[in-house]
């Protein structure tokens, strides 16, 4: 088994595709001294504002920090609008391939933070978005890339990106596949199937499975998707459910975190940079790696992509105790 230095010295030289819905996330951050005379809620006055990729693009943004030299490809969805050219900007500026398509709309995720007595603390967040089924115009050239990648990462937040039609196209490279679900998306249940690993989190798990249990849910899950499961636990953890093996507890470093946004986008970038093969061995190392990278992401406010350098930091630092 490689030891995860070794691993982590394999990111650079990685082509990962990824196809899924991708976002605009802004933050609004200001303070708050006083509640409305309108309504019983704060007013913030604002006092800066920040444009981050979201969704898919996020997971791509993470693949980029974490790999100097690899080669990324991002197919989705944007408007034509501000928020749209904002994003691809974003994106291009991190050496990212942008394979955009257009919609009648950005999807953006506002979130409001203010600041009260030195405590930071999320007031509001305000969706713009276009859910409906989406065709690529591109088929063939993104079937070019996946036939030449590392890995495909199915970034699923089901706005109407990841579809029946979509995946059929990529059935040759299913091997490749590594997907982050959404129950909400109505095709789940065959779109899934017969990838190399899906990686749910806990409520996501239970949910698609109807079980109640944690290790019921990852047995079956890995029954109906004939797949390799790893459900992501956050300070508990994740738990594998190799295809042809028993299940396996992956524990975690414990954080004290702000919140979990973006955790999940980190997780599977970092666990797709460090697959090295297919062996349950892989796997096993990739999740650590993703656990660490997803423990610098949690101490941040909002979506945060963790850099080579933080990441190397932190597997020294483990492998010294």
């Amino acid at each position: 088994m490689k030891s995860l230095k070794e691993i982590l010295n394999d990111f650079h030289n990685k082509k990962i595709l990824v196809i899924g819905d991708v976002m605009l996330d802004k933050y609004t951050f200001g303070y708050v001294e006083r509640i409305s005379p309108e309504a019983p809620i704060p007013i913030v006055n604002v006092e800066n504002q920040e444009y981050k990729p979201g969704g898919a693009a996020n997971v791509a943004l993470n693949l980029a920090n974490l790999s100097e030299n690899g080669k990324f490809y991002l197919f989705g969805f944007i408007g034509d609008d501000f928020e749209g050219h904002k994003l691809r900007t974003i994106l291009e500026n991190n050496k990212i391939n942008c394979y955009f398509e257009k919609n009648n709309q950005t999807t953006l995720k506002e979130r409001v933070i203010g600041r009260s007595s030195g405590q930071k603390q999320h007031i509001v967040r305000i969706d713009r978005e276009e859910i409906s089924q989406k065709n690529f115009n591109n088929i063939e050239q993104l079937l070019k890339i996946a036939e030449n990648v590392d890995r495909i990462i199915i970034s699923d937040y089901a706005k109407g990106t990841i579809t029946q039609n979509l995946v059929n196209h990529l059935t040759n490279y299913k091997f490749k596949m590594i997907v982050d679900p959404k129950k909400d998306n109505k095709d789940f249940g065959t779109i899934y199937k017969n990838s190399f690993l899906v990686k749910p989190n806990r409520r996501g798990a239970l949910s698609m499975s109807q079980c109640h249990d944690i290790e019921m849910a990852g047995l079956y899950l890995k029954k109906e998707f004939n797949s390799n499961i790893l459900i992501t636990l956050g300070k508990d953890g994740m738990k594998l459910f190799p295809i042809n093996d028993k299940m396996i507890n992956i524990e975690t470093i414990p954080e004290e975190s702000f919140e979990e946004t973006g955790a999940g986008d980190t997780t599977i970038a970092a666990l797709s940079l460090a697959l090295y093969d297919d062996s349950i061995e892989s796997i096993i190392s990739a999740a650590k790696i993703a656990n660490l990278a997803a423990g610098i992401t949690v101490k941040h406010i909002g979506t945060y992509a963790p850099t080579f350098k933080e990441l190397e930091e932190k597997i020294l630092s483990l492998e010294k105790d």
